[in-house]
C-alpha cells in the first residue's frame, strides 16, 4: 500500500513539473507568435571563417554571432487576449558574406567597403511574460556594402539595397528588420591590420523588429 502511494505521488510530481515547463505564462517558455514591435540594445561575440586578414584568401566568408540584450527592451507586443512584456532575448546569427568587388571577401579592403550578404539567418528567442514564439529572419542578397563606420566597423543587416528579408514567428511578417553590430574591427587597412578570427559586439549595437 505504501509503495503504491509513493508511486502515485511520484507520478503526480512529474506531471506538475511537465505542466510548469510548458506553461505559456512562464518567462522564456514558447507560446504563440506576438504582434507589434520590439527593439533592444545588445552585446555579444562573433567569428569569421576563414578569418579576416589584410589580403584575404576567400571570395566568401562565413559569419556567426551570439548576442543578448543589455538593459531593457522597448516593445509594444501582444498576443490574443494579453499584453506581452519582453524581459530579454537571446540572438544567434549564422550565414555567409560575399563581396561586390574583385578579390577576397575576407580581405580588409573588401570587408570594410564591398562585402554584402550572401545568406544570413538570425534567430531571436524571447524571454517574456507570457511566453511567445521565437522569431527567425533570413536575409538574402545585397547590392551595397553592409560594413561602415570609423574608427571601427559596424556590420548592418539588411544591406542598404538589394536585400530580401523573410521572417517567421513573432513580430512578422518582416517590414524592415534591422540588426546593427558595432564591432572592435579597425576600419583603416594597413600593415599589421588583423587578423580577425573573431569580433566583439560592442556598445551601440541594437536590433529593431519588424
Amino acid at each position: 500500500m505504501v509503495r503504491r502511494l509513493i508511486g502515485v505521488l511520484a507520478a503526480l510530481v512529474l506531471a506538475l513539473t511537465a505542466l510548469a515547463l510548458v506553461d505559456p505564462g512562464v518567462s522564456g517558455a514558447a507560446g504563440p507568435p506576438a504582434t507589434g514591435s520590439v527593439g533592444c540594445k545588445i552585446s555579444g561575440t562573433g567569428k569569421f571563417g576563414p578569418k579576416l586578414t589584410l589580403a584575404g584568401s576567400s571570395t566568401t566568408v562565413k559569419i556567426h554571432f551570439n548576442a543578448t540584450a543589455t538593459g531593457g527592451c522597448g516593445a509594444q507586443a501582444t498576443i490574443p487576449g494579453a499584453v506581452v512584456t519582453i524581459t530579454g532575448v537571446t540572438i544567434v546569427g549564422s550565414g555567409y558574406l560575399t563581396t561586390l568587388a574583385p578579390g577576397n571577401a575576407n580581405s580588409c579592403a573588401n570587408f570594410t567597403s564591398a562585402d554584402t550578404i550572401g545568406v544570413v539567418k538570425v534567430k531571436f528567442v524571447w524571454a517574456s511574460v507570457p511566453g511567445i514564439a521565437p522569431t527567425i529572419v533570413t536575409y538574402t542578397g545585397g547590392t551595397a556594402g553592409i560594413v561602415s563606420g570609423s574608427p571601427v566597423d559596424t556590420i548592418r543587416f539588411p544591406a542598404p539595397s538589394g536585400t530580401v528579408a523573410v521572417g517567421t514567428g513573432s513580430f512578422t511578417p518582416s517590414v524592415n528588420p534591422v540588426v546593427n553590430l558595432a564591432t572592435n574591427i579597425v576600419s583603416t587597412c594597413g600593415a599589421g591590420w588583423g587578423p580577425y578570427p573573431a569580433f566583439a559586439i560592442t556598445a551601440g549595437s541594437y536590433f529593431t523588429l519588424p
